[in-house]
């Protein structure tokens, strides 16, 4: 494969609608509202930024809400937020850091790991629905270049 990437003059003219930062926004918002719409339908009162919050505590639960928010790439702000609303919920706990007495780890409760397989089942469902027509090497694709563009912009 050609790693050499386009010249300025191929690049030019710029037209905003094929520049990778306007197709990856578009898709990350029909995307957000794909997952949405899958869980309102299924009757969930969750948000996809809330089912992602509860996703990466069901991978490692009793994290702190600074390492929520750097796996989730998130500010702290807006991680506070949400496991604000997922305490009110009823899907997770606060409870004091054993070693750090100025934080707190969160833990699901028995409500969040109750609803665990029915949503990483609608997940299921949004990535098959976003990748319809697409080869399962196509999409291995799509995610190393995703994540090759992320590596560069940093």
């Amino acid at each position: 494969m050609d790693a050499t990437p386009p010249t300025r003059e191929e690049l030019c003219p710029f037209p905003l609608r094929q520049s990778i930062g306007f197709l990856l926004v578009r898709t990350a918002l029909r995307l957000r509202l794909l997952g949405n719409t899958i869980l309102q339908e299924a009757g969930e009162d969750l948000t996809v930024d809330q089912w992602g919050i509860l996703n990466l505590l069901w991978e490692s639960d009793g994290q702190t809400p600074v390492e929520l928010a750097r796996r989730a790439d998130k500010d702290k702000p807006n991680v506070t937020r949400l496991l604000q609303i997922l305490e009110d919920k009823g899907y997770v706990a606060r409870q004091p850091d054993p070693k750090d007495r100025r934080s707190h780890r969160i833990l699901l409760t028995e409500a969040g790991r109750a609803i665990k397989d029915r949503l990483l089942e609608l997940g299921s469902t949004c990535h098959e629905r976003a990748c319809a027509g697409l080869s399962a090497q196509e999409v291995a694709t799509l995610k190393d270049l995703l994540n090759r563009v992320y590596r560069n912009v940093f």
